[in-house]
This record gives structure tokens, C-alpha cells and sequence, in this order.
């Protein structure tokens, strides 16, 4: 879900409206901000009501918990896919961009539009976002609450936490916190990863719109440059953003950070900490922040380290560490550059054969195109597409090479291993597997299914498409434990994947380069010669006006 609204949102930022032309059904200001807060307020009493149903249900049985909270967490994410659908009809049906860049212009036309008309357009989306929340309070702390109810009817319960009937919920009341302070919480974590590329675009676009396009002009090589190193200083610098985003602290002092400090030296691993990300108990997660080896960061959620033994964190740790081995944070960067600039030169390419979608030229396609053909969208819909379909097959594949690295980090090399005394004798470098560390490895994967409410065989295309179920994950670690040699077979297929797919990209760049056309600056090319022997093919005025109006 939030690669998925990260793109959406993208989305969203990269239109420039064109004033003259509203893309949806509605072409006044007036009708379209009414039809777009009409949906916000929509959004928001559906948020209310479900929340409503959920409270009274569990207010009367707190018996019916779980079943309450299985059937509000399949409804939290539609309720999601609401936000995202009302949000795109606002936008493309009921034309709120195109109506934001009319009332907030200095020339009330959208022809000089004011600084903040990017984030003025995504107030709506996000005002969404945030009442949906204020309302899920009620629904998470009543089945935080409920668990509590259930103690108040158990004598031994009571008699254990040594108070009166009510004081285990007076005390988990206490503990869940007020209203404003869960909010923050949920856009802390929920918008923190998802936040930082959109408000980089937001900020990449309200500078553009206020730069004349003379001076674009003028000045692209320059402006370029400077964009290139501002996402590269944005790119180093993002696990300090991240850290300070999620409110991460360093893993306190104790056997646990003591072993995964020990296990980064016996494999060689680089990393400025070991963070502990608090998430109120709500996700047993781990990832791992940073290109270079400084600053880079090794995240446990608080959950994780409560539920998982001390081998499989230190598995799970070399599952994060086999992700940077493997380099696979470079790659996924340089195969993304290298797919957007394919896509930007086949769009060139399309442009140059049907001119009405950005004139033929790669300055006129990058300087923005007209909506009403709905370009954008379905260019969105492609992108999703490829990245669903090609990326999540190299992603998956990439994830299972960091399961054999997880499982060669608790290895200790011999094939006869039948176990570990408190990790002792495990391989230096993780050179080598033994059936203990495959096993261990396969214990916390199906630990993560259970502790996060996650269906191991049938999880759901979009919560598996990165990283595949856990079940196949399992099922091909079985296959190792059965016979280790196929792990070099399996090496060997993902590198051929992996520098395939870069060999094609490179192959369909040069190709898309050599065909498109030669004016990149969106400047006319040299008119031709009139030709004597045919007078009739002299270019007229309609041709020229042709190629202007594709430009404006």
C-alpha cells in the first residue's frame, strides 16, 4: 500500500493544468470545489461509521473482538482504495487541479500561479487521510480496549493485577493515549517513508512553476544539474530523514544488540547503528536504511524484538545485511533510472508520431502536456503496470537471495550440523549453509506470517508482489535443505535475470535514442528548401500553426 499511494501521489503533483482546457466533466470553480469536498466529507462518514460499528459491537461483547478486528482490517485497506478512488475522481473528474490553478494565480486565469499550488491541490487528499484517522480511533481503542474487558471478567486476572474490577481497562486507557496523539502517531508511520520523495516532487514543481520558461530555457542544463544533485545529496542523506521521520532510537544496551554487533563484524558489515522503531506493538517488521555503509541503519520494530528468539533475529538481521551484499539497493536504483528513461524516450518517440500529445520534442514533452487527452492517467496506469508485473518479479527474486544470505548468516558450514549452542561456531563471512540455519531462517519467516496476522499461502497480490508469500519462500528454502547445491544453480539464474534485464533496458534506450527526433531543446527544425520541381509541396501557414499550437 504505500508504494501504491506514493505513485498515486506522484501522480497527482506532476500534471500542469492547462487553464484554458478543465480535464474532467466540470468546467466551473464554483461546482468543482463543492463536488470535491462533497467526497471528502463522504469519505470521512464512512470512516465514522465503520468505526461506529466496531465499537458498539465489542462495547456490548468484548467476546467479539477478534472477529470485529478481522473484518475492520479487511475494510481499512478499501477504505484506502476509497480515499485513493474519490481523491482521482476529484481530480480528474471533477477538474480540482485545474480549479486550484485558477483561483490561486496571481492573474486568477492559472497563467502565474502562487507558490503552494501544488500542495494546495493535495489538501483535499490529505484532509481525507487525516479524518480517516481521528475517527479509526475510536475502532483501535476499543479492541485495545476489549482485551482488558475480558480480564475484568476473570477473578485470577484480577487477583494477579491486584486491583478492583475496572482498573485494568482505567490503566490500558491510560496507555493507549488521546485522540491528537494517535493521529500523529499513524502519520508518523504511515506517511514518514511515503512522504519524503512526494514533498521532494512537490517542492521540484512549485520551483518550476515560478521559474519563467524563458529562464528554463536558457538555463536547462544548469537547472538539470542541480536537480541531479539535489536528489543524489537527498539520496545520501535520507537515513537521518528517515530516522528523524519515524522517531527511531539506538536498540538499547543488552544481549540482544550485543549479539547483532557481534554477528556485523563476523560478516563484514558496515552500518553507523542498530535502530528500534516503536509501533506501539502494531507490526513485527525489519529493514535496512542507507547506500553507503555511512550513514546507513539497521531497523527492528518493537514488536519484532519482543516476539523473536534471539537466533532468528540474528537471522532476520542477515536477511538486511544479504539485501547490501547483494548490492541490491544500487541495482533497484540504476534498473528505475534506466526504465524511467526508456519510458521518457518512448513517450518522445509516441509524441513525434502523434504530435498532439507534447510536440515532437523532449522539452515540450518535460514541459508538460495537456489533460484533456488523459495522458497522464494512463501513463500512470502503464507505470503501475510495469512496476507490478516487472519490478515485483525482480524484487522477488532479489528477496529470496537475501533469504540464503539470512540463512548463511546462522550457518555454521557443515551439512551434518544438528544445532547451535547459543550461536556459537556460525561461519565468519557467511561462507557456507547448514541445515540448522536453513531451518532457524524458516522458523522466523513463518514467525512473521503469524505474529502480523499474515496469510502464508494467500496473502494478497499487493502485500506480496515485493516479496512473494511466505509460503513459496519457505517451500524454496525446504528445497535447499534437501539439496545445497541448488543453491548455485539459483545463484546463477538470478544474475542472469538481473543483468538481462539491464542489458535490455540499455539495448531499448540506445534504439529509442537513434529513432526519436533530433530537436531536444523544443525548438523548430530547419524549414526545408521549397522544391522546384514540385510546387505543391511548398509548406503553408496551416502546417506552421499546426506545430505551434502543439506547443502551447
Amino acid at each position: 500500500m504505500p508504494f501504491l499511494l506514493m505513485v498515486f501521489l506522484t501522480v497527482a503533483c506532476l500534471p500542469k493544468w492547462d487553464p484554458q482546457a478543465p480535464p474532467g466533466w466540470v468546467d466551473s470553480i464554483f461546482w468543482s470545489a463543492l463536488l470535491t469536498w462533497l467526497g471528502v466529507a463522504l469519505t470521512a462518514l464512512e470512516a465514522f461509521l465503520a468505526a461506529w460499528r466496531v465499537r458498539r459491537a465489542v462495547e456490548r461483547d468484548p467476546g467479539r473482538r477478534d472477529r470485529a478486528t478481522a473484518r475492520y482490517e479487511r475494510g481499512r485497506f478499501g477504505r484506502q482504495l476509497l480515499l485513493i478512488g474519490v481523491y482521482a475522481l476529484s481530480l480528474y473528474g471533477f477538474s480540482w487541479g485545474w480549479a486550484v490553478a485558477q483561483l490561486w494565480s496571481w492573474d486568477g486565469r492559472g497563467a502565474a500561479p502562487i507558490l503552494g499550488v501544488k500542495m494546495l491541490t493535495l489538501a483535499p487528499f490529505f484532509l481525507s487521510l487525516l479524518l480517516s484517522w481521528v475517527f479509526a480511533y475510536d475502532a483501535d481503542r476499543s479492541l485495545f480496549l476489549a482485551a482488558y474487558r475480558q480480564l475484568d471478567g476473570d477473578p485470577l486476572a484480577r487477583a494477579i493485577l491486584d486491583s478492583g474490577p475496572a482498573a485494568p481497562v482505567r490503566a490500558a486507557a491510560k496507555e493507549f493515549g488521546g485522540r491528537w496523539s494517535y493521529v500523529a502517531f499513524q502519520a508518523r508511520q504511515k506517511l514518514a517513508l511515503v512522504f519524503l520523495p512526494v514533498l521532494l516532487l512537490v517542492a521540484q514543481q512549485e520551483i518550476s512553476l515560478q521559474i519563467d520558461e524563458k529562464i528554463q530555457n536558457e538555463w536547462a542544463w544548469q537547472l538539470s544539474a542541480v536537480a541531479i544533485v539535489g536528489v543524489l545529496a537527498v539520496m545520501l542523506s535520507l537515513p537521518w530523514m528517515v530516522r528523524l521521520a519515524l522517531g527511531l532510537k539506538p536498540l538499547p544496551p543488552g544481549p540482544t544488540r550485543d549479539r547483532l554487533m557481534a554477528a556485523a563484524r563476523r560478516l563484514r558489515f558496515r552500518c553507523s547503528d542498530v535502530l528500534l522503531w516503536d509501533t506501539r506493538g502494531s507490526m513485527a517488521n525489519a529493514m535496512v536504511i542507507g547506500v553507503l555503509p555511512w550513514p546507513r541503519y539497521v531497523v527492528f520494530t518493537d514488536r519484532f524484538l519482543e516476539e523473536f528468539n534471539g537466533d532468528e533475529v540474528e537471522a532476520v538481521f542477515g536477511h538486511e545485511v544479504g539485501h547490501v551484499k547483494h548490492q541490491h539497493m544500487p541495482y533497484y536504483l540504476g534498473f528505475m533510472m534506466l526504465s524511467m528513461a526508456v519510458m521518457l524516450y518512448a513517450c518522445l518517440y509516441a509524441s513525434s508520431l502523434w504530435p498532439g500529445l507534447g510536440g515532437g520534442s523532449l522539452g515540450a514533452l518535460l514541459d508538460g502536456i495537456p489533460l484533456n487527452d488523459a495522458w497522464i492517467p494512463a501513463g500512470a496506469v502503464l507505470l503501475l503496470a510495469y512496476m507490478f508485473l516487472v519490478f515485483g518479479f525482480l524484487s522477488r527474486r532479489c528477496e529470496r537471495q537475501a533469504d540464503v544470505y539470512g540463512c548463511r548468516a546462522v550457518s555454521c558450514g557443515r551439512g551434518d550440523c544438528v544445532g547451535h549452542e547459543n550461536g556459537a561456531g556460525l561461519a565468519p563471512r557467511a561462507v557456507g549453509l547448514c541445515p540448522t540455519g536453513i531451518r532457524t531462517f524458516i522458523y522466523a519467516l513463518e514467525k512473521v506470517a503469524s505474529v502480523n496476522g499474515m496469510s502464508r499461502d494467500r496473502p494478497g497480490f499487493l502485500q506480496s508482489w515485493q516479496h512473494g508469500s511466505i509460503a513459496r519462500r519457505v517451500a524454496f528454502l525446504y528445497g535447499l535443505l534437501k539439496d545445497p547445491s541448488a543453491e548455485r544453480r539459483f545463484q546463477q539464474r538470478v544474475a542472469l535475470v538481473k543483468w538481462g534485464m539491464i542489458v535490455v533496458l540499455g539495448a531499448a534506450l540506445a534504439v529509442l535514442i537513434g529513432v526519436c527526433p533530433t530537436p531536444t531543446d523544443g525548438t523548430d527544425p530547419a524549414p526545408k528548401e521549397p522544391s522546384v520541381e514540385a510546387p505543391d509541396q511548398v509548406p503553408n501557414a496551416g502546417i506552421k500553426l499546426d506545430l505551434d499550437s502543439s506547443r502551447s
